[in-house]
């Protein structure tokens, strides 16, 4: 009966020291959301088959997107002057 109190105490001790050490944090070692690298999968034009990964950080991604529009806005602006460059 002794030790069960005793262990019950002891339980409850560790259980308050636990409560006042702070948290450690999620993700520590997690680098910040711009540096994480995001991986996507595409399918090259006229596969129905095959895919590729590519990884790339957020930031990497948006100057992706980005020349593709650039692109694309190029198209439509030389096939809406006829083909001349401007």
């Amino acid at each position: 009966m002794r030790r069960t109190i005793i262990g019950l105490a002891l339980l409850g001790m560790t259980g308050a020291v636990a409560a006042q050490q702070p948290a450690p944090t999620q993700g520590a070692n997690v680098p910040p959301k711009a540096e994480r690298k995001v991986c996507k999968r595409s399918a090259p034009a006229g596969s129905l088959i095959e895919t590729r990964r590519e990884c790339h950080t957020r930031e990497e991604w948006g100057r992706i997107a980005q020349a593709a529009r650039a692109s694309g806005q190029d198209i439509v602006d030389r096939a809406a002057t006829g083909g001349q460059r401007q």
